[in-house]
């Protein structure tokens, strides 16, 4: 039985690249299920997609393959990858971080090769599209039970990228962190978690004062959206854990005009 693959990348689905890489799959593992995760990380955004491939893991099944593209190096001399996880499932896409995070998750990495096959590849490779000519179709024999040495030598897992958030840091004014991401609801996912804020001595707090950009917000901590007023802004846990400034019914992006990588700064009311 072929086994599930798990699609996410920046492609988006104006374009045509989402239905070529399903065709491809079809192709070469016609029983194989692809979950569709994302084809909306930001164009180019490795760090975002990295986060969400991260988070996704405990969700599908154990042994699934993972085919991420998010390469904004592709045709460039970075590698295309594939590397297997001590808890079955296989990760494929390039060599720039993007896989990391998952699979440290899942236990890290127990080997990797280069998808160097042309057994494997479609041929000739595009300079512009290893996502239909090398990523696709690497999973999709992974899928049908190719072992992985059959798709290239074996590279040290020592030498693949990582990339990893900015850690959030506790200081004396505060807890210091910056934004990951805004998803379409406007919501600011930060890069820290409750752990955090007991590090920093905030852990009691029922309100927070945050300062981001031009604002010094008076935010409570929520449990759900519906514990704030309308229109008011807060700070709660997201689905994937982390802490994250919203607003009941709109949008905390727009409302305050931050989005990822401004900093933010979460301190006991002054």
């Amino acid at each position: 039985m072929a086994r599930p693959i798990v699609f996410l990348s920046d492609y988006g689905l104006q374009d045509e690249y989402v239905g070529i890489c399903h065709g491809v799959i079809a192709r070469i593992a016609p029983q194989a299920r692809v979950i569709d995760l994302t084809h909306a990380i930001p164009p180019h955004d490795v760090l975002r997609g990295a986060v969400i491939l991260a988070g996704s893991v405990r969700f599908v099944p154990e042994q699934a393959v993972f085919l991420a593209v998010v390469d904004p190096g592709v045709g460039t001399a970075r590698r295309a990858v594939a590397v297997e996880t001590p808890s079955g499932a296989t990760l494929v896409g390039p060599d720039n971080g993007l896989l990391s995070m998952a699979w440290e998750e899942l236990g890290g990495g127990a080997r990797g090769v280069a998808v160097t096959s042309g057994r494997v590849r479609l041929e000739p490779v595009s300079d512009t599209f290893h996502g239909r000519d090398v990523f696709a179709p690497a999973a999709a024999h992974v899928s049908n039970g190719l072992a992985l040495e059959d798709l290239g030598s074996e590279v040290s897992m020592g030498d693949l990228v990582r990339v990893s958030f900015p850690a959030p840091a506790a200081a004396p004014d505060g807890l210091r962190c910056v934004i990951l991401s805004a998803d379409r609801f406007g919501n600011l996912q930060l890069a820290a978690r409750p752990p955090d804020l007991e590090s920093a001595g905030l852990s009691e707090a029922s309100r927070l004062q945050a300062t981001a950009g031009d604002y010094v917000l008076d935010v409570p901590l929520v449990r759900t959206f519906a514990d704030l007023r309308p229109s008011q802004a807060g700070l709660n846990v997201d689905s994937a854990g982390f802490l994250a400034l919203v607003v009941n019914g709109g949008s905390a992006a727009q409302a305050f005009g931050l989005g990822a990588g401004d900093d933010v700064l979460l301190a006991r009311p002054s």
